[in-house]
């Protein structure tokens, strides 16, 4: 039976273009977008509708210089309930803004927000036109905050680097610590969030993963890849106890692959509850075991065609669902305990181009956030049983 994804498209501001982050607390999905100011919006599951944006990045509107915000891979939930979140940037995987005129995905976008009866997008309101006069020291260094959807409250934590912004982060919420990777320069930074202090740890490499891996033991992996010689996909680990970033020789794979819309290396992690770590590459589009005694990986196969693996999610029954394939994403099951692996097909059939950025599960239900389609819509998937 094939799947029947229902869209919520977030209506509310017509520079949201993307939703890049989800997280689930309570009855409601927070969703980080690719927007202006306002890059976090509410999606309330009893009436399945979404709230009121949230102005968060205000100083957005105080550039010289139009470059939309995002939150990108950096939404993560704090025990007390607040949201903790990385202020990122619409750049290139160079550092500099996306010339909306001549971007290949201008086309698709527009044609996309005529299928939703959205006004169509003004190059203008999203990022420079002509990158040759962009001031790149407008851009001051992207926050990571601390926001409480129940009483408005926010915290800043502290500021990264000029012209640098949250790619991804995750959240220990036990340690009160985030770990993240910025762009356009991709250092490794630890935000402590109790004492409210942002530590840079240098370069990493480009284009090696794109979010990172939190162990129970409070232990980062992420990746790193040897550009200069093998262009082997490495081993990158952050151990608290020790305070830095390890660059280990160690390859999870000797050919990480080709760029698949822009990213390359590690696309996804999860910890699965029996402590197993498992892995979604962009290159391949494949689900691997991650050993990290032998720091090694075991393949385990993929769902759709082409590469990509964005969101990987937990059920009930401690079978793993994911999404994969591009440029149109299927889902995925597989379940640890039999080894048997799903391919459920495709979430529509109505676009070309469909492909995600994050998930939450609930209630035999997942929650995924399309992105770079030009709109921010979320996508509710029931699954077969």
């Amino acid at each position: 039976m094939a799947l029947q994804g229902i869209e919520h498209v977030h209506r509310g501001d017509d520079q949201a273009i993307a939703v890049t982050s989800v997280v689930l607390r309570g009855d409601t999905v927070w969703c980080g977008l690719t927007a202006g100011r306002r890059c976090l919006v509410p999606f309330d599951l009893r009436h399945r509708r979404f709230g009121e944006a949230v102005d968060i990045f205000p100083w957005i509107d105080e550039r010289p210089q139009v470059v939309l915000g995002k939150i990108h891979n950096a939404l993560g939930l704090l025990a007390d309930g607040r949201l903790a979140l990385g202020e990122g940037i619409l750049y290139g995987w160079d550092g500099l803004p996306f010339e909306f005129v001549t971007d290949h995905n201008w086309t698709n976008m527009q044609m996309r927000r005529a299928q939703e009866d959205l006004p169509p997008l003004v190059p203008e309101r999203l990022g420079p036109v002509d990158v040759a006069r962009f001031d790149l020291r407008c851009m001051s260094g992207g926050v990571v905050l601390l926001y409480d959807p129940d009483t408005g409250a926010r915290e800043t934590i502290g500021r990264l680097p000029l012209a640098s912004y949250v790619q991804s982060m995750l959240v220990d919420p036990e340690r009160r610590m985030a770990y993240g990777h910025s762009l356009g320069d991709g250092h490794f930074f630890a935000a402590n969030l109790a004492r409210g202090t942002v530590e840079d740890h240098g370069k990493i490499s480009a284009f090696a993963f794109h979010n990172l891996c939190l162990m129970p033991n409070g232990v980062v992996y992420g990746a790193w890849i040897d550009t200069d010689r093998e262009e082997r996909l490495r081993v990158l680990r952050y151990d608290p106890a020790k305070g830095y970033v390890e660059r280990l020789s160690a390859a999870y794979l000797d050919d990480p692959g080709p760029r698949v819309q822009g990213n390359r290396g590690i696309d996804q992690w999860w910890v699965h509850s029996s402590g197993a770590v498992y892995v979604g590459m962009a290159g391949d589009g494949q689900l691997y075991r991650f050993d990290t005694q032998a720091l090694a990986l075991e393949r385990i196969g993929g769902a759709g065609p082409g590469g990509r693996v964005t969101s990987i999610v937990e059920d009930e029954h401690g079978r793993l669902v994911f999404t994969g394939g591009f440029p149109r994403m299927h889902v995925g099951r597989y379940d640890p305990r039999t080894g048997a692996l799903e391919d459920l097909g495709p979430v529509t059939e109505r676009f070309e181009k469909i492909y995600f950025h994050g998930a939450a599960y609930r209630d035999g239900s997942l929650f995924l956030a399309e992105t770079d389609a030009g709109v921010a819509s979320l996508w509710e998937v029931p699954l077969p049983e």
